[in-house]
């Protein structure tokens, strides 16, 4: 397929412009193998969001889209499995809100600091195969967290919710189409659906810009 346009590295930069990038916040030590140039997102961001739009990133890596988007005036999530979410990730965003990354697009955007962002780690898979390759809830779940995650999905909090919690002796039992004996009202309305899974034998650290 012939391209339609080209995009020469003088306007969005290249590799080595990105490892410089890198090297800057990090140091030579820690330098990313594989980041992007934050002009190259700038460019991307221009053409397929506004200010205010949600960008999603589900293998940030580095953290460069969090930080262009951030810069730019985008709402954004990543997600990372790697441990460079700490390493990488973290120290450069904590640089972006703080100003002192002045890196990258931040002269041309005329960046100077602000905003936030939250950051969870999210539980194991809710599901995983039994001895016979069938679908099953994960035994590292217990009674009262899968009855406090379904209620909140439901939308019951407080009291509802506070029940859940109580479930400390096995009262929900949970099976492929539903729940029965003592399930707090939020289990009872409706069968349990069996999600799809966030996570498979990974710890993943998701993060939202606050």
């Amino acid at each position: 397929m012939t391209p339609h346009n080209w995009w020469p590295h003088d306007e969005v930069g290249h590799t080595d412009e990105a490892k410089k990038e890198m090297i800057a916040l990090f140091g030579a030590r820690d330098v990313f193998d594989t980041p992007k140039p934050e002009r190259l997102l700038k460019r991307v961001f221009e053409i397929a969001s506004n200010p205010g739009d949600l960008v999603l990133d589900s293998f940030a890596g580095s953290g460069t889209t969090g930080a262009v988007a951030h810069k730019m005036g985008r709402r954004w999530i990543m997600v990372e499995l790697g441990e460079h979410c700490h390493t990488h990730i973290i120290p450069r965003l904590k640089k972006v809100i703080d100003g002192t990354d002045q890196g990258g697009i931040s002269e041309a955007v005329k960046w100077r600091g602000g905003g936030g962002f939250r950051y969870y780690r999210l539980a194991p898979s809710l599901l995983e195969k039994d001895k016979w390759g069938n679908w099953v809830i994960s035994e590292k779940f217990n009674s009262a967290m899968l009855a406090e995650a379904v209620c909140k999905l439901e939308g019951s909090e407080n009291a509802v919710l506070n029940e859940a919690r109580g479930l400390r002796r096995g009262y929900v039992q949970v099976n492929r189409t539903g729940t029965s004996t003592r399930a707090p009202p939020c289990l009872r309305s409706s069968p349990i659906p069996l999600p799809s899974s966030i996570c498979i034998n990974s710890v993943c650290w998701m993060f939202f810009q606050s």
